[in-house]
Order: C-alpha cells, then sequence, then structure tokens
C-alpha cells in the first residue's frame, strides 16, 4: 500500500522534455562548437505577464530536480509562472563532448554553466514574448543554490530573485568559515539534542575519534572479525591487509554523512538519487542499533555498525554482503566522479576535522596543499593556492554590498549548515535556518510529515518571490529597460 508520507515522485503536471543548442565554450569570442542542452518546460499553469521559475540544475541528472522540488510546482498556479528545469552540462544527458570522461571535462565549471542558463533564459524570454515587468525566479538547493545565488549576483539583470536552499556559499577559504564545521555537523546528528540514541555518539566516537576499527585490523584476529561483522563480501577487493580498517572506516563515514544530509522527518529517495528510500530520520533510525554502549563487547559494537551503515548501504534490505569499495547505486557512482573533478577544479571547499566535544572525529585538519597534491594525482586540477571562489565571489560583506533579492535556507539537522548563511545580510539577503530539517527540505513537495517550521519557510520564500515579482512589474511599468 503506498504511504501517505511517501515524497510525491513527478510533477503534478506533465513537463515536456525539450533540447537548446549552446556553446560548447561561452568563455572564448567566436567559439562556434555546440551542443544540445537538455531542460524540461510547463507551460500549463503559464499566464501572459506571469513569472518564470527556473531551477537552476546542480550534480545529477534533471530529472531528480524535477521530481522533487515541489515548492516550485505547487506555486506554479498561483503566480501563473512558466516551469522550467534547465539540466546542467555534463549531467544526465546533457554532454557537450559527447561523454563525461574525465578527458572531455575541460569545459565543466560554474561559469560555463552559468552562461548556458543564461542563454536559455534568453531564447525563452524571446519565445514567450516576455516584457520588461516579467520576472525571472531562481531557484536550487545544495550546489544548485549555490548556482542560484551566484546567478543572482552574477546577472542581476536575468535573475529577479533566488531562492538557495542549503547553499554552503562561504564553505571556502578566506571567508572565515571554521573549516571543521561540516565535521560538527555530522556530529550534532548523533547526538541526544539531534534525537539520536544516547549512546550512538560514544559508540561513533570510539570508531572515529579513537579510530577503534583501524586499531582492531591491526591484528590477523581483528582483521578476521571484521570481515565477518560487517558482513563483507567474499569477492571484496578493497579489505586487504594494510587498508581494511581505513576503508571500513570511511564507509562508515559515508553512510553517515548521506544520512545526515537526508534526516528528513519522513521517508525520502532523494540522497539516494531516486534509488531506494531512507527511512523519516534515518541517523535516529541508524542510531537505534547503537542505543547502549557496546564498546566493550567487540563483536557486538561491529554488529552495532553494520546495522547502522546498512540503513544507507541497504535500504532495500537485499544486499546479502557489504562491499567497501563500491557505491551505494549506479546513480551515486556517476555523480561521484563528475563532482570529484568540479571540487579538485573549481569548488574547492574546506574539510577539516579535529577531535573535541563538538567533532567526534579524528584529528586530520584542513591542509589545502595536501589536498591539493591529491587533486592533482586524481585528476590533474586544482584551484588551490588561487582561492578562485573567494576571489570570484568575494566574503560576506561583499555580497551585503553587492547583492539583494536572496533568501538563504539551512536545516538545522544538515551538515552544510555552517558553510552556508544563517544569519541576515541587508534587509533583502535573507536567512532561515529550519529546526529538524536536513538538507533543502524546504524545496521539496508538501507532505504529511513537514513541520510547522518547514511549512513557514515555504511561505516565507514565497512571500519574497512575491515581492521580487511586484518590483519587476513596478520597474517594467515605469519603462525601466534591462538588457540581457
Amino acid at each position: 500500500m503506498h504511504s501517505p508520507l511517501l515524497p510525491r515522485h513527478s510533477p503534478p503536471v506533465s513537463a515536456e522534455e525539450l533540447w537548446f543548442t549552446q556553446r560548447v565554450d561561452h568563455l572564448t569570442p567566436n567559439s562556434e562548437t555546440n551542443w544540445k542542452q537538455r531542460y524540461f518546460l510547463s507551460n500549463a499553469s503559464y499566464v501572459p505577464g506571469g513569472p518564470m521559475f527556473f531551477y537552476l540544475g546542480n550534480e545529477a541528472d534533471v530529472t531528480l530536480y524535477l521530481n522533487a522540488t515541489g515548492l516550485i510546482w505547487e506555486n506554479a498556479d498561483r503566480f501563473g509562472a512558466l516551469v522550467v528545469f534547465a539540466e546542467h552540462r555534463y549531467y544526465g544527458e546533457s554532454q557537450p563532448l559527447g561523454d563525461a570522461s574525465l578527458d572531455n571535462l575541460q569545459y565543466l565549471s560554474v561559469e560555463q554553466a552559468l552562461e548556458d542558463y543564461v542563454s536559455l533564459i534568453a531564447a525563452l524570454r524571446a519565445e514567450y514574448s516576455f516584457g520588461e515587468g516579467d520576472a525571472v525566479v531562481g531557484f536550487g538547493g545544495s550546489y544548485g543554490g549555490m548556482l542560484a545565488s551566484w546567478a543572482r549576483y552574477r546577472y542581476p539583470h536575468v535573475w529577479d530573485g533566488a531562492i538557495a536552499g542549503s547553499a554552503p556559499i562561504f564553505s571556502f577559504e578566506g571567508q572565515g568559515v571554521d573549516p571543521n564545521f561540516y565535521a560538527e555537523g555530522v556530529t550534532y546528528d548523533v547526538t541526544e539534542a539531534a534525537g539520536a540514541a544516547p549512546a550512538c555518539e560514544g559508540n561513533l566516537r570510539a570508531a572515529f575519534e579513537d579510530l577503534g576499527v583501524v586499531e582492531l585490523a591491526s591484528t590477523d584476529e581483528g582483521r578476521e572479525l571484521i570481515r565477518d561483522r560487517l558482513s563483507l563480501c567474499s569477492s571484496e577487493d578493497s579489505d586487504d591487509d594494510e587498508t581494511l580498517g581505513w576503508d571500513a572506516t570511511f564507509w562508515l563515514n559515508t553512510a553517515l554523512s548521506y544520512m545526515a544530509m537526508g534526516n528528513y522527518p519522513y521517508p525520502s529517495d532523494y540522497i539516494l538519487n531516486g534509488n531506494g528510500f531512507l527511512p523519516a530520520f534515518p541517523v535516529r533510525v541508524a542510531c537505534d542499533a547503537l542505543d547502549s554502549d557496546l564498546t566493550d563487547d567487540t563483536g557486538a559494537w561491529l554488529d552495532g555498525l553494520a546495522a547502522f551503515a546498512g540503513v544507507y548501504y541497504n535500504s532495500s534490505g537485499t544486499l546479502q554482503c557489504n562491499s567497501l569499495s563500491a557505491p551505494v547505486n549506479p546513480e551515486s557512482e556517476i555523480v561521484n566522479t563528475l563532482w570529484g573533478y568540479q571540487y579538485c577544479s573549481e569548488i574547492f571547499q574546506l574539510f577539516g576535522q579535529e577531535a573535541g566535544p563538538d567533532d567526534m572525529f579524528w584529528d586530520a585538519p584542513w591542509d589545502a596543499q595536501a589536498q591539493s597534491d591529491i587533486c592533482y594525482e586524481s585528476v590533474g586540477a586544482s584551484p588551490y593556492p588561487e582561492n578562485h571562489i573567494t576571489k570570484e565571489w568575494g566574503v560576506e560583506a561583499d555580497w551585503a554590498e553587492r547583492a539583494s533579492n536572496i533568501v538563504w535556507s539551512q536545516g538545522e539537522y544538515d551538515p552544510w549548515k555552517g558553510g552556508g548563511v544563517q544569519t541576515n545580510l541587508s534587509s533583502t539577503l535573507l536567512s532561515v535556518v529550519i529546526p529538524e530539517s536536513a538538507h533543502h527540505l524546504d524545496l521539496f513537495f508538501s507532505n504529511e510529515g513537514d513541520t510547522d517550521a518547514v511549512k513557514a519557510a515555504r511561505e516565507f520564500e514565497m512571500a519574497n518571490v512575491q515581492n521580487w515579482i511586484d518590483e519587476r512589474r513596478a520597474r517594467g511599468s515605469a519603462g525601466v529597460t534591462l538588457e540581457m
């Protein structure tokens, strides 16, 4: 039977799959090589004079966002909006050079993607005879929220405002953020304050801060116990004696990280890229396997860790054994490869950790040069030490001075919160932090499991959208021309 708490998997109206001719390289004059970008459009709600609701696709097949972003679909009729979901170059079926192999990724960048979106919007404004008073509002979550923020900052004549969910735009060197913000955010999710079982944090600290699994893997007996209690597949190719402990530790950490991002109040398939469901508040569910101190019984402790990770890796309940090297599903593997290139070439975010009351992980302070070296070895690129993003987009003071008309949302349980905007930067640069919420939950479809806080956040966001539309109409009525 269909559960009323499951999110919808398709928009309430049909969206037409379309293709738009783009330049492969927008940044080189007279570049004439073209490609076809995929986007989805619905004019079912559109009323002439209404706005364009434009979702800036991010690091996945755009249908994931098309089918999840209920905030747009549920408000399209109210605003008479033309709805557009644009796919990010290199993801899904939008392939500038035919495929997304490493040798073909030189045009995978924020700047190129934003230029794609600018070109598409210009064409759609012309096709639908948008007037000077007709607004375009950007929407995006996570990296898409970063894109929406940067789009409004760089192209205020194209986007009249932006709703940016869980956008860690200040997660880079030189922007004043604590390098350990992400580790501290993940740690918070396994504490009693976040609703987790009281003993969960201690059991995980034994694995992470004390490196208990790594230490256990230092002996033949310990390695045998790990393979047995974690139910590792006999064909596992990454469980050699030298790396087993670390492989198992990272395997556990990956599960926790993704469940923290997807710590939603109802079951969701979003974090699993539409392939499998995590339960409501998955971190709490996983922590139930660690609801007593198991550290004095190594076998039981490993059983608990395996059950904890299984909430993420074995959401279907059909896996007979665990692989420490395989991704949770093929969709996630493709995304991880492309995002690895983007991280190393441009989105060089801070990731440090230092054991302490708010950080349950082993000491590994942020070391930009060491990370840069890893990037060069893996993809042959790194923006360090130029601090590309900070130089390109600035710090909070720059945004407060130069930007306007953005609402940023952060979820209490989202580990990315610490890299985002958590306080208002001006009267038109606004932030809302949503209790008991995770990664851009406010962008999703309404659900019986929604809290009053997320409902209020959506109302606040759409009230600001109305303000931006009204401002654009007022400028259009006054005869103000905005060149594109």
